[in-house]
């Protein structure tokens, strides 16, 4: 069987080859072609520890990751507005089958990440333990249903569906061990948009929480519209699932190990 690292390797070097036979140019990057040691350090720490929201941040100071298998619920609601008792208009919601394009895109994307990190999937039904990696496809006026997601608070809620294009939040226990995840989408949006924007959830609920523009072409820079991962970002979650990096390891000593795991992996790709 295929270590982590080697298949990083095999990966990059498709990734590699199509940006030389296309002649993409890769940007932020040093002149030998490959992103800085530092930034690429810097990159590490913004997106694992950092935040969008303080909510969230304040939690953010220890390495979290997936160890036990994912076991992933798809679901779907649509909506229409009816006319209600008082007059006005309310959004009436019913269950619905997700869309095929939808499930492949979550299937597309969750082999890659499995594959990358080494994290299991199973099923819920043949293993008899409940789902704990939730996908929901949902109107845009629909996002922030506290139903949703029961154990987040409705004000956390509505900040996340604002954008409405997308969000996720994960829980982890003491350990630092990832246990939890819910994303939520927007099925409005086109197919590519939804394929994107799946890519970019589903990574960063690998506890990759939050975006940066340190690095780019990544799925984590909020200037680069991907539906696959780029060599930068196969270095940082290949990283962050090194097993030097356990789960409950503090920021500090995180950062420097990352930064030791990643000068290893960019003076192999030299």
């Amino acid at each position: 069987m295929k270590s982590i690292w080697q298949k990083l390797w095999c990966r990059i070097a498709r990734l590699s080859l199509v940006a030389i036979v296309c002649g993409v140019a890769l940007p932020s990057m040093a002149a030998d072609g490959l992103p800085s040691e530092k930034n690429m350090t810097r990159f590490f720490e913004a997106v694992i520890f950092g935040a969008e929201y303080d909510e969230v941040t304040k939690a953010s100071t220890v390495i979290k990751k997936w160890v036990s298998p994912i076991r992933a619920s798809i679901s779907a609601l649509t909506g229409e507005m009816i006319a209600n008792a008082s007059g006005g208009k309310e959004l009436k919601l019913k269950n619905a089958r997700p869309e095929e394009a939808h499930v492949n895109s979550i299937r597309k994307h969750l082999t890659t990440l499995t594959k990358l990190t080494g994290v299991t999937t199973e099923d819920a039904k043949k293993v008899g333990k409940k789902p704990n990696y939730f996908i929901k496809f949902v109107p845009r006026l629909a996002m922030h249903m506290p139903s949703l997601i029961k154990i987040a608070p409705p004000k956390l809620l509505r900040k996340l569906a604002g954008p409405r294009v997308c969000y996720f939040l994960t829980a982890a226990n003491k350990k630092g061990e990832i246990i939890h995840a819910t994303i939520v989408v927007n099925n409005e949006m086109t197919e590519r948009q939804i394929d994107s924007c799946l890519l970019e959830e589903m990574t960063q609920t690998l506890g990759l929480p939050n975006d940066s523009d340190i690095v780019k072409p990544s799925v984590f820079n909020n200037r680069s519209v991907l539906h696959k991962l780029t060599r930068n970002d196969l270095i940082l979650v290949a990283t962050l699932y090194d097993e030097r990096l356990t789960p409950g390891m503090p920021r500090h000593l995180a950062v420097s190990e990352a930064g030791k795991i990643m000068a290893d992996m960019l003076d192999r790709l030299k």
